[in-house]
């Protein structure tokens, strides 16, 4: 009997880890940077299901990305890294150094896909629930 309790707490808490959180994100505004537009589009419309309430706005250049960092606030920024160019790029440098704020960097490729794993996006979902450390750190 010891056995089948314990497989049925290990049944138990497998289905816990993959069940999607719901959780409110109304007060965060995410800036989405992503060249191909389809890309974009899945990324958006992926994030919208997931953080429900967010504000999301894409942009597809470096350009818009900079204008839009310049035009409003927000606390988190979404970039793919597998971009050519992103990483280094003027707008994650700036990104990085915004008070408060962090930088998601995802590859967005795989949100073309129809089917998506409830595991990986649960493990997405909580990358936008780190907040960014404001103490500074010193040397001991």
């Amino acid at each position: 009997m010891d056995k089948e309790n314990e497989m049925i707490q290990e049944i138990e808490t497998t289905q816990a880890v993959v069940e999607p959180v719901v959780q409110d994100y109304t007060s965060r505004k995410i800036l989405l940077w992503e060249d191909d537009e389809s890309r974009r589009q899945s990324a958006l419309e992926f994030l919208s299901d997931l953080l429900t309430g967010a504000e999301i706005q894409t942009v597809a250049s470096e350009n818009e990305a900079l204008e839009a960092l310049d035009l409003d606030d927000w606390d988190t920024f979404v970039v793919d890294f597998m971009n050519e160019g992103v990483s280094d790029s003027e707008f994650v440098k700036r990104a990085n150094n915004y008070p408060a704020a962090i930088v998601v960097a995802i590859s967005l490729g795989f949100l073309e896909l129809e089917e998506r794993d409830p595991l990986k996006q649960e493990q997405i979902r909580r990358l936008f629930d780190i907040e960014k450390a404001t103490a500074p750190i010193r040397a001991s």
